[in-house]
């Protein structure tokens, strides 16, 4: 990995400025982590249960089937920004929380599958 040097024409450094940036501070939690991180159906799967609701309950307060609310239980289909805004609503802690950690399951699972891939690819800043 190259480094920021006075030659590289005013390109500044993301994030912080000293030394890693936030974004290799994400990159590097997520990519080296030994396990996938919990799906967010898993975190859903929990509520249900310390709320006592079921899924077709759930499914009907969100106004979804509860086929696809089953399918994202299961960890079968990821959390859309659609469900993650439904999610935060129902459950009154916003779509962010949702859409992270969907994506820090995206980016686990893509580095498994293109590791070699993107460590080809040149840092330019």
């Amino acid at each position: 990995m190259r480094t920021n040097s006075s030659n590289d024409s005013g390109l500044a450094r993301l994030g912080t400025g000293k030394g890693v940036s936030m974004v290799e501070k994400f990159q590097n939690q997520t990519q080296d982590r030994p396990q996938r991180p919990v799906h967010p159906g898993e975190v859903i799967a929990d509520i249900l249960e310390d709320l006592e609701i079921t899924q077709t309950q759930f499914a009907e307060i969100l106004g979804v089937s509860h086929e696809i609310l089953n399918e994202i239980i299961q960890g079968k289909q990821p959390i859309t920004v659609d469900l993650a805004i439904r999610l935060g609503k129902a459950l009154g802690n916003g779509h962010r929380l949702w859409l992270n950690l969907q994506q820090k399951i995206d980016v686990w699972d893509a580095w498994q599958i293109h590791k070699k891939e993107y460590e080809q690819v040149l840092t330019l800043v």
